[in-house]
């Protein structure tokens, strides 16, 4: 019986998902051979790459159990069954096809500043209400009260504190904005700031002193919500006052202070020794004639008037120290003070810029209305050091106009000449070194006079352009 051939038998390995009613999740392994031989197969990657698709084996019915089947008389088919695996989905474990709103709300806490003279970022804080859930891995769909499935929780308990900033000009009406309970809701709160009071200027009647003031008060650097105390009463040229320094209690409030006016007789001739500075010298500074011209015979008026605006205690006090000043001005309003940096101290060679610049008050006065016509202490990068001339305070002024877009005429090019004419004339002072003798007073009252003549020409410009702009509204 030799001649007699084995017959070839078949057998089919079938992969079934149980979940999905043991449809086959992939193509059947069919396979051949003599009866009674042993099956060459080994399921062992297609396994692998099923579990790594998100399947779990539940059981293997070819060689699960370690055997390797044979072929047998008829055709067997051998079953190796799968069920799904599930994941969490939460924050740290997102899934695209789960939108992350069903497992994470996002709750917001947000501080916003009214009222600032410039515009203050919101400080906002966030915090999260989130839970887990359950996920089918082959399928990426939510499956309902899976097995990780948590109630919702949150992040944090509470939104820390913000400290409410200090801005120049104004207060709030709040120190801290505690930081509330965090709930299931978002949270805004707003911080309101209100413009501080001024300093207003009186005579003995009551009645306000033109031309000067009012004085707004600085902010507490330390609060928000209150005024700095023991702030000093400025002086007024022409005028004295009692009470040296202010510490106001309410910061919205505006408060008088009485000056009363100093009798020409009570004034002291100054020497032609004594430390005189023409540079703060104003149109303010001197009396004028019908027609707005200086008057020459002025001159010593000017000077007292400029004395009078030097604090000797100060200066002896600080007799090693130079002193320098930077002035915003109107020019709009005949040259008056808007601001000013306020004395500037250090010595010869030491750089003024590093004290102060023009930046954060250029800010606010642009914000105020107010434009650039020149700045002659750190405009176009120009560096500022003290000099070695302690009798004068180095004066540098900015000068600024309202803004006007429909206008842009020549006048600015003459305020900038009117600035250069004005810095030739302080060069000459700074560079003069008193002798001691009688003819320093005649140097004093040159300089004054080369001081007044630069202002009458300003005066006169102006007033030839006003009179134009006048004359074209009328003609209107």
């Amino acid at each position: 019986m030799a001649w007699l051939k084995k017959k070839r038998e078949k057998a089919v390995i079938n992969f079934i998902d149980i979940d999905k009613d043991l449809m086959s999740i992939r193509e059947s392994v069919e396979l051949s051979g003599k009866s009674d031989d042993p099956i060459e197969y080994d399921p062992t990657n297609d396994i692998k790459d099923l579990e790594g698709k998100g399947y779990v084996l539940v059981k293997n019915n070819f060689n699960g159990d370690g055997n390797q089947p044979s072929y047998t008389e008829d055709t067997k088919v051998y079953l190796i069954s799968f069920k799904h695996d599930v994941r969490p989905v939460n924050p740290d474990h997102p899934l695209t096809k789960i939108p992350s709103e069903e497992y994470d709300h996002p709750i917001t806490f947000t501080v916003t500043f009214e009222g600032t003279p410039t515009k203050v970022k919101k400080n906002i804080q966030t915090a999260h209400l989130f839970r887990t859930l359950t996920a089918d891995k082959v399928t990426s769909q939510r499956i309902e009260n899976g097995k990780y499935d948590s109630d919702w929780q949150l992040d944090r308990q509470k939104f820390d504190d913000v400290k409410v900033p200090v801005l120049p000009g104004v207060h709030a009406d709040q120190k801290i904005v505690v930081g509330p309970k965090v709930e299931k809701k978002d949270i805004e709160v707003s911080v309101t700031y209100h413009l501080n009071g001024y300093l207003i200027p009186v005579d003995e009647n009551g009645d306000e002193i033109p031309n000067v003031g009012p004085y707004q008060f600085a902010t507490d650097e330390n609060d928000p919500t209150k005024i700095a105390p023991n702030q000093i009463v400025p002086d007024i040229e022409g005028y004295t006052h009692a009470q040296e320094v202010i510490s106001p209690q309410s910061p919205d409030k505006d408060i008088s202070i009485i000056y009363k006016t100093i009798p020409k007789e009570d004034t002291t001739y100054i020497s032609d020794t004594e430390n005189i500075d023409l540079s703060q010298a104003d149109s303010s500074t001197y009396s004028t004639s019908g027609n707005g011209d200086l008057k020459e015979n002025d001159v010593q008026e000017a000077i007292m008037g400029i004395r009078g605006q030097v604090d000797e205690k100060e200066m002896e006090r600080r007799i090693d120290e130079q002193m320098a000043i930077v002035n915003f001005i109107d020019l709009d309003d005949d040259g008056k003070q808007i601001t000013s940096s306020g004395p500037l101290y250090g010595l010869p060679g030491e750089s003024i810029n590093d004290l102060y610049n023009t930046d954060v008050p250029m800010t606010a006065l642009k914000e105020a209305g107010f434009e650039v016509v020149f700045n002659n202490f750190d405009g176009n990068g120009q560096v500022q050091t003290f000099n070695q001339n302690h009798l004068v305070t180095q004066i540098f002024t900015v000068g600024l106009r309202h803004i006007n877009l429909k206008e842009k005429n020549e006048s600015s090019n003459s305020l900038q000449a009117f600035s250069q004419q004005q810095g030739e004339v302080l060069k000459k002072l700074e560079n003069y070194q008193p002798t001691g003798n009688s003819k320093d007073l005649e140097t004093i009252t040159a300089v004054a006079k080369d001081t007044i003549e630069v202002l009458n020409k300003f005066l006169e410009k102006n007033q030839t352009v006003e009179d134009t702009k006048n004359s074209k509204l009328e003609d209107k």
